[in-house]
Parts: C-alpha cells; structure tokens; sequence
C-alpha cells in the first residue's frame, strides 16, 4: 500500500489491485463544521473500518403513468427494459431499465414533490447525471419528440431536460469512466 498526502487528504493506492482511494482529512468548505456529518463525525467514522463503494446500482423515479414514462425512457432515450428484474414481487407497478451498467427503477406511486414551480434550469433542481460519448444524437431525439431542454450554465458539453413527471436529467458528453 502506498500514501501520497496532499494538504487535506491522503491518496492510497493498493498494490495488488492499482485501486487508489481517498481519504479526506478535511474540506475547506466543511472547516469548523461539527454537526452530526462533520469533521468530528468523520474523525469517528475512520476507526470504524473502510466502506467500499462499487457505485450507484440504480435511482428509482415515480412516474404517474408507467405506460408513458416508458414511451419516453425506451421510445424517446432508447432504453432497454431489463428483463430479469422482479416487478411482479412490488406492490406497486414499475420497470427496470438499463443505462449503461445501472439501472433506473421506474416506480408507478403517487409523488409528494410538486411539478410546478420547479427551477427552469434542471442545474437548479435535484437531478440525476448519466455520462454519454456523444451529446448531439441525444440533442436530435430530445428536439424531435418536441422535450425542452437546457445547456449546461458552465459550458460543458451537457444539457439538462425533464421527464413527463418532471423528474430533471442531466446528461453529459464524457469519456468512459469504468
């Protein structure tokens, strides 16, 4: 195992595997912070064992209706319904579709968040980002289906665009990271 130290954290790498970690001892921007996830929490956290995170499996959605939601994730983004995921044992309706190596869980449930009043700019609201290898065959499907969208504010190549249910989505233009 080898640790290379910056000024608030310490890079590991393993030398078996090449897989480097980083362990944060502080944040700038969480300097002086003490409630119950700051640095004292963090302290604390240290002893207690590394957690080792694979990444994100899936993010579940709530649709009104899973029918439309459907024509949009698989008609309109080309999503792919994963098969070998068990809906029938929920007792909601839903389906799973894949997007790249993850899955979003699309849930037929009433949905306590409002759909009105929500920020113009997807930027501004909650919203999940998935990476692409190209942003423009996106940018024609979404223009052809009539789906407003917006460009990312700092000038990466990504645009921000919103569900039938007003989920927002974030999609970048990014080289493969796994």
């Amino acid at each position: 195992m080898q640790a290379v130290a910056a000024s608030n954290s310490v890079l590991s790498v393993n030398a078996t595997s090449k897989q480097a970690s980083r362990v944060y001892t502080s944040s700038p921007a969480l300097t002086g912070v003490d409630g119950p996830y700051g640095l004292k929490r963090q302290a604390q956290n240290a002893t207690k064992g590394r957690i080792l995170f694979h990444g994100v499996h899936h993010i579940a959605l709530l649709c009104q209706s899973l029918e439309r939601s459907l024509d949009f994730y698989c008609g309109v983004l080309g999503l792919e319904v994963n098969p070998d995921r068990p809906h029938e044992k929920l007792p909601y309706r839903g389906a799973w579709l894949w997007i790249g190596p993850e899955m979003i869980h699309l849930m037929e449930l009433p949905n306590p968040d409002p759909q009105e009043g929500r920020p113009t700019h997807g930027g501004r609201d909650r919203h999940t980002c998935v990476g692409v290898e190209d942003i423009e065959p996106l940018e024609a499907r979404l223009k052809e289906a009539g789906v407003e969208y917006t460009r990312s504010m700092s000038g990466r190549p990504a645009i921000f665009f919103r569900d039938p249910d007003a989920n927002c989505l974030e999609v970048v233009q990014i080289e493969a990271w796994r």
